[in-house]
């Protein structure tokens, strides 16, 4: 079945739960708890990594409406549970939505992946 938002998801039997780990990433942005619920019931998917049944949400915080993102995981088929939050940062992301573009380092040999840009599963 494909979801279109968080809601959608809970329309139809899941779950959510924020992880501990979510909730400390955030702390170390300044966001708090209500800040990823808020991102997530306000946000919308802009990634989807089927692979690895996960989904990256983009939504404002709470009073500053700052844009953040919110890895979630929804490979227990009753839950969604967010497993980190975060505030985009440059150059890995252009703009809030779209990943930048990063050159391989010098010293990394092109066996060790593709640094010409960032892609989902």
């Amino acid at each position: 079945m494909y979801y279109y938002d968080i809601q959608d998801m809970l329309d139809n039997g899941y779950t959510l739960r924020i992880s501990f780990h979510a909730l400390l990433e955030a702390y170390k942005e300044g966001l708090r708890g209500k800040d990823i619920l808020h991102a997530l019931f306000h946000g919308e998917i802009i990634e989807r990594y089927p692979n690895r049944a996960r989904i990256l949400v983009l939504g404002p915080t709470i009073r500053a409406g700052i844009p953040i993102h919110v890895v979630c995981d929804y490979e227990n088929q009753d839950e969604i549970v967010a497993v980190t939050a975060y505030i985009p940062n440059r150059p890995q992301w252009t703009t809030d939505v779209v990943r930048g573009s990063l050159r391989r380092p010098a010293n990394i040999p092109p066996a060790f992946g593709d640094w010409e840009g960032i892609e989902g599963d």
